[in-house]
């Protein structure tokens, strides 16, 4: 297995690609969006770990209606900077059984792993399953037929981290989105 890069080097080779206020700006949008869908109606906020914890938690802090939060851990990552096989490590503790679900991920890619989350959420008999991400990439690589209902940003398809998002399992918390660069 090869060796992860040294942290610092990784954010030495990157580019901002989104600013904080950027960030801050899509959140508020994205969250007015969902206040406007939801209204009063009472929410399971499903987290993705890991990535999904920043974002969800900047956005949970803006949204209106009562709600209650769970997390499932599913990832194709890994600490790697491609996909592979779906991992459903941890499922939700809460019953879905006639709640409305609302997913938050970090970012929606090609969408395999918000599939088999919202599959899974509907197995429950979740009363209705929709999902918002912090961010989308744009690229002509085929998707699932699963879109997220909200989405925050749009950024090129490059390898990115921060705001959740990892690069070799570093930086995370930054409040910006970077680009990792070829070094």
């Amino acid at each position: 297995m090869k060796p992860h890069p040294n942290p610092q080097a990784i954010l030495d080779q990157s580019s901002l690609l989104v600013s904080r206020e950027e960030v801050v700006a899509a959140l508020d949008r994205m969250a007015g969006h969902i206040n406007e869908y939801y209204g009063n109606t009472p929410l399971v906020l499903l987290i993705v770990m890991t990535g999904a914890v920043l974002p969800a938690a900047w956005l949970s802090s803006r949204l209106n209606m009562p709600m209650e939060m769970d997390f499932v851990h599913a990832s194709r990552y890994s600490g790697a900077t491609e996909g592979g096989e779906i991992d459903f490590r941890v499922p939700p503790r809460l019953n879905l059984q006639g709640q409305d679900v609302l997913i938050v991920d970090d970012i929606y890619d090609i969408g395999l792993t918000l599939e088999m989350i919202e599959n899974y959420c509907t197995s429950r008999q979740a009363n209705s399953v929709n999902s918002a991400v912090l961010v989308r990439k744009i690229h002509d690589r085929p998707t699932t037929e699963s879109r997220p209902r909200f989405i925050g940003l749009e950024v090129e398809d490059k390898y990115i981290f921060g705001c959740g998002m990892d690069a070799y399992e570093h930086w995370r918390h930054l409040d910006e989105i970077r680009a990792l660069e070829e070094a």
